[in-house]
């Protein structure tokens, strides 16, 4: 577990030296990639989405980009966990538990989590080996866990948050993908 807070903290770093700028043209240029490789999103009706921190890659553009797709926004309850809600535009969240722009259970309907097609993942390091470092509380390794056989997996990062491999627990989910600013990784199945 130390590991994993050594490696948190030392990439928290290098994201802060990162000029928010950088950050705004990376993350349109993974929407762009995203776009371009629809084996990504190919037959994908319900995709999850995060509202990004200001250190990471903001998606709000694949709202234009995939009109056909309907997308979901986690919403974080106490002990961990996830649920995904149904939301039209980004401008509908709303500060959360955690200070992060969220979903409003009353006006966004929750999905099954197991009805799932494609999760993009946020995380704080990406291995070159699908392995995902996220931010401690374990919210994204529950809700994969609970996601249909068939569900995509893609982790959502910067190049710079790229390593050969992420220490991993037994609980720990691999991504099938990652897309940066660079491009897309594409790992088989674990």
């Amino acid at each position: 577990m130390r590991e994993k807070d050594t490696l948190r903290a030392a990439m928290r770093a290098t994201l802060r030296e990162i000029p928010l700028p950088e950050i705004a043209a990376a993350s349109t240029r993974i929407c762009q990639e995203i776009h371009r490789h629809p084996e990504i999103h190919h037959g994908a009706k319900t995709v999850t989405m995060f509202s990004a921190r200001a250190d990471e890659v903001n998606l709000s553009s694949l709202h234009q980009r995939l009109p056909d797709k309907q997308f979901l926004y986690p919403l974080c309850h106490r002990g961990g966990v996830l649920s995904f809600h149904h939301v039209e535009s980004p401008a509908e969240l709303t500060p959360g538990m955690l200070g992060i722009l969220e979903p409003i259970p009353e006006r966004h309907p929750a999905v099954a989590t197991e009805a799932i097609d494609l999760f993009l993942c946020p995380g704080l390091i990406f291995g070159r080996d699908g392995s995902r470092l996220g931010h401690g509380g374990g919210f994204y390794d529950r809700a994969l866990a609970l996601r249909k056989p068939d569900a995509a997996v893609v982790g959502i990062g910067l190049q710079a948050q790229l390593q050969d491999s992420v220490p991993s627990s037994v609980h720990d989910v691999f991504m099938q993908k990652v897309v940066t600013e660079n491009g897309l990784l594409d790992f088989k199945p674990h």
